[in-house]
């Protein structure tokens, strides 16, 4: 063989190879445009199809319910094996009571977007803040009638400071100056108004009683104790006859006036669908209720071991810690929606539960109390009435021009933490306490 043909040889080799490498790609090319792509379909397991079923599609919402699952059984536990140690009982509650209500919301949600506007209210108004309710009735049934002031003053405070706060600081440190409906502001302002001035009618009137018989007599304060009922139960049924007139407005001229000026457009992206069916809505309701009452019952029963045994107040504990473990999931959600700019919504959250506590639940525990022979008043502590009046005043002042910035919000989280001092050191009010007594 020639020089000449050995190197013909040689170059035919690497075309042969590319040749045949086009070739099989060509092939591969046909066999996947000829035979289409088989999608393999795996069916769900009756546990996914059970979570789907219960609305439990979201990793968070499997946490939530992974949390309840694990505290819920342990503080039952610990409250029946270590009965002498509160403080671990209350711990152990008090973190269980945070995702039972987060849930007990998200079904109370979904449950109104099956409903008319009418019945959306109405739940929306019976299971708001039915944590706090809970609480405060057990606090009522054990006659621990400063409790169950203290966490409904609380409740407002912190939804009002804290929640509100971090809210605007939030929102305004990612979008800047936020806009929100100052007529609606207003609204909500005048309703504190009213309930701060029904709290402070009775504090008032017991001044003048005292100025008028001098003495501290068991007679006296017997008397000065049937006054003050006789005006809590007729304020608590005026404010709530007060709170039904908010509803209703709220479901014809406040609706008109939040389309104008929202906008259509934004009105229909903040539309939902529910996920869970109402049947397993109610269930899960009737489920979760069951949990917090439970829970609820041995959170209050081990609130004086946990004052005894540890540098807490009664008056701290009453009035932070608790409406914390209430409005757990209420704080969240007003927080994610400043930072998604929408503070109109942030604000209906934290100010519109401030409402619904102060001159919807706080006089229906009046009321409850009255039907139970207790006798709960809406004389509060001098500290408590102060620092409700003095809230609502400097809420008042920042939203009345419709916007906020981020550091209002620096503001109201700092008076909350002046008042977290402040309840910490406070050793609460004789006068109250002989008042509010079984």
């Amino acid at each position: 063989m020639t020089p000449e043909s050995t190197s013909n040889v040689r170059e035919e080799i690497p075309l042969s190879k590319v040749e045949k490498a086009s070739q099989s790609q060509k092939r591969s090319t046909v066999k996947q445009t000829v035979e289409p792509q088989r999608h393999i379909v795996t069916r769900p397991t009756p546990l996914e199809r059970f979570l789907k079923m219960l609305g439990i599609n979201s990793p968070i919402q499997k946490l939530i319910w992974l949390a309840i699952l694990v505290l819920t059984p342990l503080s039952w536990v610990l409250h029946f094996a270590i009965p002498g140690n509160a403080t671990v009982i209350f711990v152990f509650a008090f973190l269980a009571l945070i995702p039972q209500s987060q849930v007990l919301g998200y079904y109370t949600e979904q449950l109104s977007l099956h409903s008319g506007e009418k019945v959306a209210a109405l739940l929306n108004a019976s299971l708001g803040n039915a944590v706090e309710l809970i609480v405060a009735i057990i606090a009522l049934t054990k006659c621990e009638l400063e409790v169950t002031q203290a966490s409904l003053i609380g409740s407002v405070v912190s939804n009002i400071l804290l929640v509100t706060g971090i809210a605007m600081f939030v929102g305004g440190i990612k979008n800047g100056e936020q806009v929100f409906s100052g007529s609606d502001a207003q609204l909500q302002s005048a309703l504190l108004a009213v309930a701060f001035s029904s709290v402070v009618f009775p504090t008032i009137f017991y001044i003048i009683e005292t100025e008028k018989v001098p003495g501290n007599t068991g007679m006296v304060v017997d008397k000065r104790q049937e006054h003050l009922l006789a005006l809590s139960r007729g304020t608590a049924l005026v404010l709530i006859f007060i709170y039904g007139a908010y509803l209703w407005y709220n479901m014809g001229a406040a609706k008109k006036t939040a389309d104008v000026e929202e906008g259509l457009k934004g009105q229909e992206e903040e539309q939902e669908e529910a996920i869970v069916n109402p049947k397993v809505a109610i269930g899960q309701l009737i489920f979760v209720t069951a949990l917090i009452g439970v829970t609820a019952e041995f959170l209050v029963s081990s609130i004086n071991g946990l004052v005894e045994n540890s540098p807490l107040s009664k008056q701290f504990v009453s009035l932070i810690l608790l409406p914390i473990a209430g409005n757990a999931a209420e704080h969240a959600s007003a927080i994610m929606l400043a930072w998604k700019n929408k503070m109109r919504m942030s604000l209906e959250i934290a100010i519109g539960s401030s409402i619904q506590i102060s001159i919807f639940v706080l006089p229906l525990m009046v009321i409850i109390s009255w039907i139970m022979g207790k006798p709960l008043t809406l004389y509060f502590d001098l500290l408590q009435t102060i620092v409700f009046v003095v809230t609502v005043v400097i809420v008042h002042y920042i939203v009345q021009d419709g916007k906020s910035v981020w550091i209002e919000g620096v503001i109201l989280c700092a008076l909350y933490v002046i008042l977290c001092v402040a309840f910490q050191v406070y050793p609460g009010s004789d006068a109250a306490a002989a008042i509010n007594s079984c």
